[in-house]
This record gives structure tokens, sequence and C-alpha cells, in this order.
């Protein structure tokens, strides 16, 4: 069903007139049928390897296009396409992942250069107190209290500029791949909601490859002295031929890590609770393995948030952060003490018919 699917989406393409892109693109953006079927045989890339490469050939025309839909519709499966990679790399088969390859550099080229073809820099502000953002409205500070903030304000965060490259290698594997989740990121809010399932299932996929599964349901590596096929051990100890082990550990870093972590926080307030708690759960495992601070810093700030936040709630944020909004009418409360109609009633005297108003 899946491979019918996507032959009728390559053929439709292959067969558009220039002016028929933009309603192409339109159409597409929610057919979700497509990526359900994308998602598919991505997932079983070895049962339809004669589709992967004009998949991949197609998404890359998609991404050099100027339509705005098509260029999300590619993005939202890079964490599927960074994990394939990865994973072919890990396992020596790289000359099995060239079209995944190819796709990866289309768009890591694209997005690293601006409109006239030099390095593009992306610059953004941390929020602070003295200025409002998304996440707060500007405070009342003292004047000494008030420059010491917007010391601080001044300075931008830069991403960039990177350098275009012509293929990958292990020297800029990691790199490539991060800036790739960066532009990934930069578009969460924009990318349909059933993509952050897959990328909380394929960032458990990646951080947990090489370690064996324990009953409990987490993913832990043996040290070496207790490997069965350790060579302090005998040769009459060594495991059986026919015992499976886990496929090689797929190599990460600690930024990668982190845009990881971005990425699945973001999911965790967007209908996918349970997979991005997982997934962060995954994340901080693989950090304490592989001793990076940063990582383990960010994985612990987002598990004891949920302490005082717990996500998946009606209520939540889509960035799981409460906003507290100056109401727009100003509410008068009414003291006790303060004489209205109510505070006056009505008091019949002995002996005439008069009526005297009295205060309570």
């Amino acid at each position: 069903m899946a491979e019918a699917i996507i032959a009728d989406w390559i053929s439709d393409y292959s067969a558009l007139q220039e002016s028929e892109l933009r309603t192409f693109a339109a159409q597409h953006e929610n057919d979700f049928e497509i990526s359900k079927a994308l998602y598919s045989i991505l997932n079983e890339r070895t049962k339809y390897k004669d589709l992967i490469h004009p998949i991949c050939n197609q998404l890359c025309n998609f991404y050099r296009s100027n339509e705005a839909e098509l260029r999300r519709f590619t993005l939202q499966f890079v964490p599927m396409l960074i994990y394939l990679y990865l994973n072919s790399v890990a396992l020596g088969d790289k000359k099995g992942c060239r079209s995944i390859e190819t796709l990866l550099i289309c768009i890591y080229n694209i997005e690293v250069s601006a409109d006239d073809g030099s390095p593009k820099v992306v610059s953004f502000r941390m929020p602070v107190l003295a200025q409002a953002s998304v996440y707060h409205e500007e405070k009342s500070l003292q004047p000494s209290d008030l420059r010491r903030w917007e010391e601080n304000s001044n300075k931008d965060i830069n991403w960039g500029p990177l350098p275009s490259i012509e293929s990958i290698n292990a020297q800029n594997r990691l790199k490539v791949m991060t800036a790739l989740l960066f532009t990934y990121n930069q578009q969460l809010n924009q990318i349909h909601k059933p993509a952050l399932y897959h990328l909380c299932k394929t960032t458990s996929l990646l951080v947990n490859q090489g370690f064996p599964k324990l009953p409990g349901g987490h993913m832990h590596r043996s040290s070496y002295g207790n490997d069965p096929i350790s060579p302090q051990q005998p040769m009459a100890m060594a495991a059986p031929s026919h015992v499976i082990r886990p496929p090689p550990r797929i190599a990460v870093s600690a930024q990668f890590l982190v845009e990881l972590a971005h990425a699945n926080y973001f999911a965790m307030f967007n209908e996918f609770a349970s997979a991005a708690m997982e997934a962060v759960t995954d994340l901080h495992s693989r950090a304490c393995y592989e001793m990076l601070p940063e990582v383990i810093l960010v994985t612990n700030a987002i598990r004891n948030s949920l302490h005082a936040n717990p996500s998946g709630q009606p209520s939540d944020g889509p960035m799981g952060i409460s906003v507290a909004l100056t109401p727009a009418t100003t509410t008068v409360t009414v003291s006790k003490s303060m004489i209205t109609n109510a505070s006056f009633r009505t008091k019949k005297l002995p002996g005439e018919w008069a009526v005297r108003v009295v205060s309570q």
C-alpha cells in the first residue's frame, strides 16, 4: 500500500508544469497519507531499497524549490534521515546510504548559505528582565538594576557562519548533523504534529543503539570487565555463536544531543508527553554514560521542571511555560467596610408606620 502511494506521488510530481507547482505545494502540505507512507518506507529501508533513491531525489527537489510548504514537508523527515545515515555509518554500510547523504548535504548547504550565496548568520537575543519577550512582560526595575540588565541584553547570540561542504566525513559529520537539527528546531512550530512522535521514537533509537536492554526497559551497556567475550575471561566462557550482539553504538556529541533535547522538550508539550519524556530519559542516560555535562544540565532541567509544571495537561502552553500577563481590565476590590446599597435595610418602628433607614 505504501509503495503504491509513493510511486503515484513521484509520478505526479514529475508530470507537473512550472505553473502548477504552487497549487501542488498548497495541497501537498496537508496530505498526511503521503507522510505516513514515507515513514513506513524509511522505517523498512532494507525492504524498499529501490524506492530510497527516488524518494531522496524528490525531497531534494522539494528543498531546492522556492515553495515554503515543500521545504517544511522535507524538513519533518530530517531526524529520521539523520538516524538512518548515522546507523549506516556505524554498521560500515556508508555506500548503502549515498542517496540519504546527498539529501542531507543539499539541505545543509542551502541552510548555511544566504540568498546571495554568502555564509548565513542567524542572530537572536536571550530574554532578559529589562526587555519583554514571549516568556514574560517587561519588569519594573530600579534605574541602577535596569541599566545592568540592559547592558547584558545587548549581547546577541550568533549561529554561523558555517562552511559549505561537498561530502560528509568523520571530521565534519556531527557538526553537519547538529546544524541540520538546529535548522529543524527553528521550524518546530510549523512541522506537523505526527512528525513529533517519530522524532521522539527516533531519538530513543539513536541514543540507545548498541546498549543491551534490561528487563526494566532501560538501556545499559555492561562494563568491559563483564563483557561475555572479554579477553580477561577464558575462551570456554565466551558467548555462544548464536547469541545476537547489539548493533554498534552511534557516535554523538554534546551539542548534537542538546539539539535533540530541545526538540523533544517541544514535543513534550505538544500532544506527545509520554514518548518525549521517555526520549529525554534516554538522552539523560546516554549523556551520563558519555559524561557530557552540558547535556546532563539540560536533561536535568527538563526533568526537574516537570515537578512544577507536569506535561500533557490541557492547560500547557506550546513550550510548557506559563506566561503571566497583565489583565486587560482592572478589577476593583470591594472592602467590607465600604457602605453600599446592600448595607442598608428597612425596619418598621414600634408604634409608627414610618420607615427608618438603619445602617448595619
